[in-house]
């Protein structure tokens, strides 16, 4: 066996709305004690998913801080066995790190996608969009995100969130484990466990999913080429997205594209959302 054949890397995308204990917009959102707590329990799920990838077998393991400014996790705090790629814009957002040699791809905190149930439910942004329809399916993050791994041939296999996100997971990555560390109860209110359980939860499960990673299927709710529909909140957000030569306009909300994978969807999306944010 050679050493190459004994490396197993796994990349990990850590989100906050998903987190236990996380229900309310000001958690995520900087200059607030709120905000502080967060990101500290952020932090700690993404050890717990530190620790359980190592546990099951993992030699490399990189996190990519990916809400809001992706500049939350508490570097100090974080796992040192793991490295930390932070910061915005970068190219392929939220699951920035990975490539074709790792083994596979666990989210952690993440949530339900825009216009669908769910804790915080958005895509991308929430301030920008009300809806990102990919070859007709309702795309959350993982689909974009899961579907760029499994593009370059990595399978998803771990997502941890509330239970709104873990149905619609079942319906697009069938084969990833889904870690519900709590129940919906509105866009803003949830029966969460604890901080402590939830991060015992996913240690487990990601040292289950981490384990079996090399025989995981490759699934994606989407391939290339990509028909995308972006509907905005506002109907001015959609009037500055047209200007783009890309672009065509259905309706007064809505602009839509077409790209040959996800990487210049991830691309194309995160450029509009840092449009609309320089519009407030």
């Amino acid at each position: 066996m050679t050493i190459s054949e004994t490396k197993m890397r796994i990349m990990i995308s850590v989100d906050i709305e998903g987190v236990a204990g996380v229900n309310e917009t000001i958690q995520g959102r900087r200059g607030n004690p709120e905000y502080e707590v967060a990101r500290r329990l952020m932090t700690q799920e993404a050890n717990a998913a530190i620790a359980g990838a190592f546990e099951g077998g993992a030699t490399d393991v990189i996190v990519a801080d990916s809400h809001g400014p992706m500049r939350n996790i508490i570097a100090e705090d974080l796992d040192e066995r793991a490295r930390l790629v932070s910061g915005k814009p970068r190219p392929l957002s939220m699951i920035q790190g990975i490539d074709e040699n790792h083994d596979g791809v666990v989210l952690i905190g993440y949530h339900a996608a825009a216009s669908n149930s769910g804790v915080l439910a958005h895509t991308v942004s929430g301030l920008a969009f009300d809806s990102i329809n990919i070859n007709g399916v309702r795309a959350g993050e993982p689909t974009l995100f899961g579907g760029y791994a499994a593009e370059i041939g990595v399978p998803l296999l771990a997502v941890s969130g509330d239970d709104c996100l873990a149905r619609e997971i079942s319906e697009q990555f069938p084969s990833a484990h889904r870690i519900v560390v709590k129940e919906a109860l509105g866009a803003h209110a949830a029966n969460s466990m604890s901080p402590a359980k939830s991060r015992e939860l996913i240690r487990v499960e990601v040292a289950k999913a981490v384990k079996n990673a090399k025989s995981a299927k490759v699934e994606a709710p989407c391939t290339g080429p990509l028909d995308i529909a972006v509907r905005f909140h506002k109907s001015l957000y959609a009037d500055a997205a047209a200007l783009l030569p890309m672009m065509k306009r259905p309706d007064a909300h809505t602009v839509s594209f077409h790209v040959d994978g996800h990487a210049d969807a991830i691309s194309t999306i995160s450029a509009l959302s840092l449009m609309i944010a320089g519009m407030q």
